[in-house]
């Protein structure tokens, strides 16, 4: 692996003045109950897998109804899937708060990186709910097939807001190549990170992926 300085250096696009929006009492329990599911769907799919677990069974063990259920997830694959409601957040505000001129791919890595430094910063209990998630996708076809659809929504709708706010100037094209991109630089991070630790090793997620953005550099700078 490259060193990490061979990384494009952090330059003033990662600082940021976003600031994740203050939680009232009725989000906080919101984003409670969507953590009970979380960990009951966890544990109930390692269990006895995910096709033999149903909604009921999960909402059982988290202690909620199933109509409580539907309202924080569509289906029980999605329970499991963790989504950082900051990033999309903090992409937004930057879309909207950020020149035209000024939107590079740069800027976009930015947030990735701290999105990475917030799994890094994150308690064991969350990491271990993550690497527990990817090693069910890893297994159930299913499942990983969910995943790619949700991040494919995802990616989709960055790259329409992207896309708008570049209009005039650059394609929706453009605007794909650049979230996409950034996104994949993060997912391949995040799965070289994922891999050390079921390995037993040392691994820094921020590190990685400022590691990973350098290499693709070099992956572009040959072609």
């Amino acid at each position: 692996m490259n060193d990490a300085s061979e990384a494009p250096a952090q330059s003033d696009h990662a600082q940021s003045d976003y600031a994740p929006p203050v939680l009232d009492l009725r989000e906080r329990r919101r984003r409670e109950t969507r953590l009970d599911i979380n960990l009951a769907a966890l544990d109930l799919f390692e269990q006895r897998g995910v096709a033999a677990t149903t909604v009921d069974e999960i909402a059982k063990a988290a202690g909620v109804s199933p109509s409580t259920f539907f309202r924080q997830f569509k289906t029980k694959e999605e329970s499991i899937l963790s989504v950082d409601l900051d990033l999309d957040a903090e992409i937004e505000h930057w879309l909207e708060h950020t020149d035209a001129r000024d939107i590079d791919i740069a800027g976009m890595e930015a947030i990735y990186e701290r999105a990475a430094l917030r799994l890094v910063g994150a308690s064991e209990e969350t990491k271990s709910r993550v690497l527990r998630a990817r090693r069910l996708i890893n297994c159930d076809a299913h499942l990983r097939a969910t995943a790619i659809a949700m991040d494919a929504t995802t990616l989709c709708r960055l790259a329409d807001s992207l896309a708008s706010k570049l209009e005039g100037t650059q394609s929706r094209s453009f605007a794909r190549l650049m979230v996409e991109s950034a996104g994949m630089t993060l997912r391949i991070a995040f799965d070289e990170w994922a891999t050390r630790v079921d390995a037993g090793e040392e691994a820094d997620l921020a590190e990685i992926y400022r590691t990973t953005r350098g290499e693709l550099r070099q992956v572009i700078g040959r072609q």
